[in-house]
């Protein structure tokens, strides 16, 4: 793991020796942008929807950051390892004596442990020839088939005998069972083999550690460990968070502390809130209003009332900013934005859930025009990720040194699990324009020469492929005409280990071209999201010089050097 981190200052070292050309690594912002589950057919199908059939086939039908300037990597996603806890752990963590687990099923946020070490196996991964798939669907109904409400469990196959026992006992209570559809086999690879969580994700990106499932910034070993919004800080730079989720979420809180287990959520608020390293947070989860700014009973679950307490006296250093107004004058820039805020979107949960009741967000009437809205169904009633991500920048901006930014849309991801097309499409247009509108401020307020911007995910989710997808493998859903769901099936109701794509321009982006962890059939050469961690840290540290001819191969052999360690130590 520390080889990973030693690359980049191997790389600067080795051109210390000639002229201080600064070519990469010297970024005075850093922006990250994941859109939390999306695979590549996520990116895909938002795209059918606004373009149509024409979408991905010329610049002027995808994304903007999808090409031209941009360059396109691909990302491995798998964690150290796929127990949720600590290996050994999981019994007592969960309160069950030693050796029992699982005989009850375990309140986690995505998957029952599987008891192995990560990896991606490209020839796995591309396996067309015709087998069987597990999915695990309820008693109403097939993935392939009415595709009905899903349990997500880990596959049968490669579990313990008490994962066994419990995936019997759900089947045998009609509560789920396993259908072996038939398929080319590297969905099945792809649905059950080394997936992570987000936690374990975020930490590779935070901290450059392959870590456990539910590690918050933690080793395998249990230990802190460093994460890049303490290098920002100590840089004297601003950091910030921004997402469309509770912001003890795995996500945001992998860039604001530490944490063994990511349910741990009242040491996790406590600790965003009273630590010091971010000096933005955006987020819902207010304790006292439900969906679509309704005020409730207050709950404090996400924050303690004692915090909330801190955070409108300004006692515990934020100004907290929780009305809906205010939040879009900021985001807006007809109201001033604080050094230090707290912005609290007056709703309970997720922002930008579709709800059927009439609450929070729901189809975004600059997609979806009168007469093409579900019955029950409301539009926006708070500021979108848009609108909350340039409220955080005109925040963090105003540090002369600088800042990081951590932007999620968090919401593509709980889109995925449902299997619930319409909102997974809304979720990535949303997060779309807010990475349009994060260009056009770099483009106007920055410069390509002083901010970083990548653009990614943190792992895959539902596996969405074509209608025939069955019998061709890997098929793209079908589009339609512009602004109409395009056809496909949704293979998983969970997390995926397959490739992702990342989108970067700015300084240090060309570093991400010396991480090859792999070579892809259908995807080419692939790293892995600890290499985000590297080439962000090395970003924001002194300029990189332009290397004269002996010391890139300075760099180089040090390079092959920690690559042949990398392979040696692989699982």
């Amino acid at each position: 793991m520390a080889t990973r981190r030693i690359l980049p200052s191997l790389i600067l070292a080795a051109g210390m020796f000639v002229s201080p050309l600064a070519q990469a690594g010297d970024a005075r912002n850093v922006i990250l942008m994941i859109a939390d589950g999306a695979g590549p057919s996520t990116w895909l199908a938002a795209n059918q929807w606004q373009f149509g059939a024409a979408a991905n086939t010329a610049p002027s039908f995808m994304q903007g950051y999808q090409g031209g300037a941009f360059a396109q990597h691909w990302v491995a996603t798998y964690s150290g390892h796929t127990m949720p806890l600590p290996p050994g752990q999981s019994d007592v963590r969960l309160g069950l004596p030693a050796g029992s687990l699982p005989a009850v099923l375990p309140q986690l946020w995505n998957e029952l442990p599987l008891p192995q070490s990560g990896s991606y196996d490209p020839v796995r991964a591309n396996d067309t020839s015709i087998g069987a798939v597990r999915v695990w669907a309820n008693s109403n109904g097939s993935l392939l088939g009415d595709r009905g409400p899903r349990v997500d469990l880990t596959p049968v196959a490669t579990n313990p005998p008490t994962v066994q026992f419990l995936a019997n006992q759900l089947e045998a209570s009609g509560t789920v069972r396993p259908h072996l559809d038939q398929g080319p086999r590297a969905y099945d690879y792809l649905i059950w083999n080394s997936t992570t969580d987000s936690a374990a994700a975020a930490t590779a990106m935070a901290s450059g550690v392959r870590s456990y499932n539910s590690a918050i910034n933690y080793t395998l070993d249990g230990a802190p460990a460093p994460f890049i919004t303490q290098q920002v800080k100590a840089l004297g730079k601003g950091a910030g968070v921004v997402t469309t989720k509770p912001f003890t979420d795995a996500t945001p809180a992998a860039f604001g502390t530490q944490n063994d287990f990511r349910d741990n959520e009242p040491a996790i608020s406590d600790a965003l809130i009273r630590n010091g390293l971010l000096d933005v947070i955006i987020t819902p989860g207010h304790p006292e209003f439900g969906s679509g700014g309704v005020p409730r009973t207050p709950s404090f679950g996400t924050i303690s009332q004692t915090n909330l307490s801190g955070l409108r006296d300004g006692s515990l250093g934020w100004t907290l900013v929780d009305s809906a107004a205010g939040l879009e004058a900021i985001g807006k820039g007809t109201q001033a934005a604080p050094n230090k805020l707290f912005g609290l979107v007056p709703v309970a949960s997720a922002l930008n859930s579709r709800d059927t009741t009439g609450q929070t967000n729901a189809y975004d009437p600059r997609i979806h025009v009168e007469g093409n809205l579900p019955e029950g169904v409301v539009p926006f009633v708070m500021p979108d990720l848009d609108t909350l991500s340039m409220a955080a920048i005109r925040s963090l901006a105003q540090n002369p040194n600088g800042f990081f930014l951590m932007i999620e849309g968090a919401s593509v991801d709980s889109a995925a699990h449902a299997n619930n097309l319409p909102q997974l499409i809304e979720e990535m247009l949303a997060f779309n324009r807010a990475v349009g509108s994060v260009v056009d401020w770099i483009e106007t307020h920055s410069s390509w020469s002083e901010t970083l911007l990548i653009v990614t995910s943190d792992h895959g989710n539902g596996l969405f492929l074509g209608p025939q997808s069955d019998a061709v493998a890997f098929q793209d859903p079908l589009a339609g005409e512009p602004g109409t769901l395009p056809e496909g099936i949704f293979w998983t109701t969970n997390h995926t280990n397959e490739l992702l794509p990342l989108w970067a321009r700015g300084p240090g982006s060309e570093l991400l071209a010396s991480f090859v962890e792999g070579f892809d059939p259908r995807r080419g050469e692939y790293m892995h999201l600890v290499d985000i961690n590297a080439v962000m840290s090395a970003s924001l540290s002194a300029p990189i010089p332009e290397p004269s001819a002996w010391a890139l191969t300075l760099a180089g052999l040090a390079l092959i050097t920690i690559r042949a360690r990398r392979r040696r130590a692989q699982p």
